[in-house]
């Protein structure tokens, strides 16, 4: 009698998994097709498909070295943030691999951060760990966030002195908070304890620490330069301390909205803040299509991988 009641439960806890993923995949379509459906009623098709013509073709091969050259070195920044007594069984190729199959995956998944599952669960078996493995990626990811931040609030100082100490004090805050709340659970949480610990490794690791926000700047320059290079491509010449308030802004916000890989937020965003510099919303939104389809083409190197079977 017990073994069927706890059969059930795990069915039913697997149902309600499902039923939540599918609620999440209902919601980013519903975004992402309302956002296309609001932004195509709003332009015209027929300019916006003049200015994607524009586009010189000289440019495409930096582009594409650009978003290589981002995952190659998010890779490495990774590489470095395994400290683990299994680090020697993970090279820096593998978790470069792992890391275009996680963009791939990232076409199908909620928010432009949900391939990240897939890389926790395959570095978890094989550093067999799947707490670190959980934590490595996730600081990885949170390093690139705080060099947003940073990227949007230098570049905005000129605007607002004020509300720029303002955000930093709070940023500061919130930081100290989360890892207090953090330690205080953990000694209530068992899975939270683990985390606790895996993330207190790096605790006194001052040039770790230094090394991987180096890296983490030159990953989010080159993000920035991507999609800066595209405007250029189109003939258009943003100005570049705008370009590294709005381009982190445009990530940051895809990172949490939930969309088919940040398709229809980032256009709509592209449209409102590059009206800004007197850019019309047809051909801002003909940068972004072509910075999709730049990932998207891109991100088909992880599904060859996949297929591969470079991630076992």
């Amino acid at each position: 009698m017990e073994e069927n009641n706890g059969g059930n439960m795990k069915e039913n806890q697997e149902m309600e998994k499902k039923g939540k993923s599918l609620k999440k995949l209902v919601l980013k379509i519903i975004v992402s097709a309302g956002l296309i459906f609001y932004i195509l009623y709003k332009v015209d098709k027929q300019t916006l498909i003049t200015n994607l013509k524009l586009m010189d073709l000289l440019f495409l091969v930096p582009i594409v070295a650009f978003i290589v050259l981002n995952y190659v070195i998010s890779s490495l920044r990774w590489k470095q943030l395994i400290v683990h007594e299994n680090a020697n069984k993970v090279s820096l190729g593998y978790l470069t691999s792992l890391y275009f199959i996680g963009s791939f995956f990232n076409n199908f998944m909620p928010t432009s951060i949900g391939g990240d599952v897939y890389k926790v669960f395959k570095l978890g078996k094989r550093i067999n760990d799947n707490t670190f493995a959980f934590t490595s990626t996730f600081t990885e990811r949170f390093t690139g966030v705080l060099i947003l931040v940073l990227f949007s609030v230098l570049s905005f100082t000129g605007i607002l002195h004020f509300w720029v100490i303002l955000l930093l004090v709070w940023f500061v805050m919130s930081m100290y908070i989360g890892f207090y709340i953090l330690q205080k659970l953990s000694k209530k949480i068992k899975i939270v304890k683990k985390i606790y610990e895996s993330l207190m490794v790096y605790k006194g690791r001052w040039t770790l620490i230094f090394h991987v926000f180096i890296l983490a700047v030159v990953v989010q320059l080159f993000s920035v330069l991507t999609q800066y290079t595209i405007f250029l491509s189109l003939g258009i010449k943003l100005d570049p301390f705008f370009a590294l308030f709005a381009f982190p802004v445009i990530t940051l916000a895809t990172f949490f909205i939930p969309s088919l890989n940040g398709i229809g937020v980032q256009d709509a965003l592209y449209i409102s803040l590059f009206a800004f510099l007197g850019v019309p919303q047809e051909l801002s939104l003909a940068a972004s299509v072509l910075y999709h389809l730049f990932r998207l083409g891109v991100s088909l190197i992880g599904g060859v991988l996949y297929a591969l079977g470079k991630s076992d």
